[in-house]
């Protein structure tokens, strides 16, 4: 990595998500030790998390979102109102727009999430978007993140990268190197520029969401305060 680039994992969890585990500190701390450069932290329909993480280190976490839409879920950065969960995807980007947040698609074809969307219907968003995310390391099947990434290289959209870290030892495992970046616009126009790096994790890592949940209700996992 040249000393013009960082390393980002652009998409992970706190114990803010309901199938979360990690307080923000021990994110970014262990975020860290993983040599990464920045982390964008994108909590289920929640930015809660992520400005607790910003809060401790402003200058590496970005604040994201990843929401819930009527046709499936949409990944959001440099996030600064929080956009409730449930809209249609139309207002759900306006929403976004409104306050300059660089939009993505979180893992747009993967068959085992709980998603509506289709290649037609993010065909009639695609003036909208940013970029789409082109490998989700939580993916089981290697081919949903190829058509993920055979899509955004046929409509000339850039690919985000991340690993959805839902516990420490999946954060990480899926990054961007991309050129140097401050403001949400020069995100913006360095992501035709980045590289994607890292694996897939195993796809058991899927049972700790389950015992998260699990954990949540017990009053077991780690909170805010």
């Amino acid at each position: 990595m040249s000393a013009s680039t960082i390393k980002i994992d652009l998409h992970m969890h706190t114990c803010v998500s309901k199938d979360g585990a990690l307080h923000p500190a021990d994110v970014i701390k262990i975020a860290k030790q993983r040599g990464l450069d920045r982390i964008c932290i994108t909590d289920h329909n929640s930015i809660d998390g992520a400005l607790a993480a910003q809060a401790i280190d402003s200058d590496f976490v970005i604040v994201g979102e990843e929401i819930l839409t009527e046709h499936g879920e949409i990944l959001a950065f440099f996030v600064k109102e929080w956009v409730p969960p449930r809209l249609s995807h139309q207002e759900t980007i306006d929403r976004l727009e409104a306050q300059g947040a660089v939009i993505s698609v979180s893992h747009p074809f993967d068959r085992h999430r709980n998603q509506a969307w289709t290649e037609e219907l993010l065909e009639a968003v695609l003036p909208r978007l940013d970029a789409i995310e082109g490998f989700n390391a939580r993916s089981i099947h290697s081919v949903d993140n190829e058509k993920a990434k055979a899509f955004a290289l046929a409509h000339n959209l850039p690919i985000t990268a991340g690993s959805d870290a839902h516990t420490g030892m999946e954060i990480g495992a899926a990054y961007l190197e991309i050129p140097a970046f401050t403001t949400a616009q020069e995100f913006r126009e360095n992501l035709p520029q980045s590289t994607v790096h890292g694996h897939l994790s195993p796809g058991w890592v899927h049972l700790f969401s389950v015992v998260n949940k699990l954990r949540g209700r017990l009053g077991l996992k780690p909170t805010l305060n």
